[in-house]
């Protein structure tokens, strides 16, 4: 009967122990889901295939920046730190990973792709580039990333249904989640060739955008990963002014410091992988909105040390592209100017000496190319294959067409309608003719080395590319346009000139003079 008493007093005590470590367990959670949650953003935007470290041109001269297996090393070391601090950490990129360096074009985004999964990425918005392989290659990529391609307004055109999911919910707690949307530029149907999207629709940013915040706004804070104008993300920021933040894209532009837009601070990490972008949140339990309390950007400079697993994937590829690309088929006299600030606004020697080589091969009387195809400069000395792979990643062939003066100064008056500070890719370059500007109009066009004014009855045989033939960059005037197909490839005939001249040199001549002050 005595050790009945004892066991059934062992019984009742074992249950009253694990009440009460249950109750404290109950406590300890409650306490822990009323604490704020803190929540790290990393991001970058605008990467085009720059997997490599490259050099850039400062007051300083010369230095080495980006290269993804250092962005992967300081994604890496943040997320170490802030699981120790009991931190959530998401990293996100806002769009446009391809196009711009010969390993991004000969291997169409695979090892981007790759990359991106060996670092961990959560989510991208879909950028206007990661078509320029074609529609079949999207989806490939699309198929392979660990990571979802989120974009909220891009449909197809016959079901209307989403290419891609809208938005993507990452939980924090059992009460709280963190939602990221993604949204993409309208001017995707004319940034990339329209054979490539042919089968979608991209419809109204702000309306998009916000049904899908009503749909998930009560989970918890709301983040836009946007790879669209600056603009169009301050008119999603006033149309929804409770957004934790937006991550912009495309412009390619350092925010720094950030711009608020009502309460919506709104970012952007320049270009190339040059800066690794962080923003620190606290999310108030009760009321499930985010509270800013850091941020900053982390220059990519070369006293980072690599990553091992990423950098492996870049040597891998780096090598595959074999000795052709190391080739030094010429020097460079000058330094020959591709800058994206410069190219997008006003002449430089690049974009004389392109356009003249497209006269040079075809005989045309007038070239013309669309600055968004050039992609990089030429430093001074030595040149090699994948240099001028840098400056012009894209396929782009030559063709021919006939146009009336009218026309020509239709599409001149196209090529100079935006300010510097929208970096338009429709802005031309040219050979043949020469012009001036003065609000946003072209002015005193003429034709020829002895610059007889251009007629608007005559007729002119212009060369372009196939891009440019096509509407691309909003070029209405050649779309639909007899052509000529001409079979040269730009990019091929830009080495064979640099092979033939041994030195190049080229200079402003005063094509384009802008008259505003």
């Amino acid at each position: 009967m005595h050790v009945r008493r004892n066991q059934i007093f062992s019984v009742l005590f074992f249950v009253l122990l694990l009440f009460a470590v249950s109750g404290c367990a109950g406590i300890q959670e409650s306490k822990r889901i009323s604490e704020p949650t803190q929540v790290c953003i990393l991001f970058f935007n605008d990467l085009h295939g720059h997997l490599l470290p490259f050099e850039v041109r400062g007051e300083a001269g010369q230095r080495e920046v980006g290269g993804i297996s250092r962005m992967a090393a300081l994604i890496k070391e943040v997320r170490a730190e802030n699981s120790i601090n009991h931190v959530h950490t998401l990293v996100l990129v806002a769009g446009d990973i391809l196009q711009g360096t010969p390993m991004s074009t000969v291997f169409q985004g695979e090892p981007d792709v790759l990359c991106l999964n060996a670092m961990g990425i959560d989510a991208m918005a879909v950028g206007n580039h990661e078509f320029d392989f074609g529609m079949a290659n999207f989806l490939k990529l699309k198929a392979q990333a660990y990571f979802p391609f989120l974009s909220a307004n891009i449909v197809k055109q016959n079901d209307g249904q989403l290419l891609c999911p809208s938005h993507a919910t990452f939980p924090l707690n059992t009460n709280l989640s963190f939602t990221v949307i993604g949204v993409t530029t309208r001017s995707l149907l004319t940034t990339t060739r329209p054979d490539n999207v042919a089968s979608l629709k991209v419809l109204d940013s702000v309306t998009s955008v916000s049904q899908v915040y009503d749909s998930v706004k009560d989970q918890g804070p709301v983040l836009l990963l946007s790879h669209s104008r600056h603009q169009t993300d301050r008119d999603i920021a006033t149309a929804l002014p409770d957004l934790a933040a937006i991550i912009g894209g495309h412009d390619q532009i350092l925010l720094s410091p950030y711009r608020n837009v009502g309460r919506v601070p709104v970012f952007q990490a320049f270009e190339k992988g040059r800066y690794l972008g962080r923003i620190d949140f606290s999310i108030d339990a009760s009321t499930k909105r985010a509270k800013l309390i850091g941020h900053t950007y982390i220059p990519v400079t070369a006293d980072i040390p690599p990553e091992p697993e990423v950098e492996t994937i870049v040597n891998s590829y780096h090598a595959k592209l074999g000795n052709r690309f190391r080739e030094v088929i010429g020097q460079s006299a000058t330094f020959m100017d591709g800058e994206r600030d410069r190219i997008r606004y006003e002449e430089t020697g690049l974009g004389n000496f392109i356009t003249d080589i497209m006269v040079t091969y075809t005989g045309a009387r007038i070239g013309l190319i669309n600055s968004g195809a050039i992609r990089s400069s030429i430093k001074k000395g030595p040149v090699t294959v994948e240099d001028v792979f840098r400056v012009m990643p894209y396929e782009n062939e030559l063709v021919m067409m006939d146009l009336t003066g009218a026309e020509i100064e239709q599409a001149m008056n196209r090529s100079v309608s935006a300010s510097r500070e929208e970096e338009d890719g429709g802005f031309l370059h040219v050979s043949g003719i020469f012009f001036d500007v003065k609000d946003h109009l072209a002015k005193n066009i003429c034709v020829g080395k002895n610059r007889v004014p251009l007629s608007s009855r005559t007729i002119y045989r212009v060369v372009l590319t196939d891009f440019l033939a096509s509407g691309g960059d909003g070029h209405e005037t050649f779309k639909d346009k007899p052509l000529i197909k001409t079979g040269l490839p730009l990019r091929e005939l830009m080495v064979d000139t640099i092979k033939a001249g041994g030195v190049i040199h080229a200079e402003t001549e005063g094509r384009i003079r802008r008259l505003e002050r």
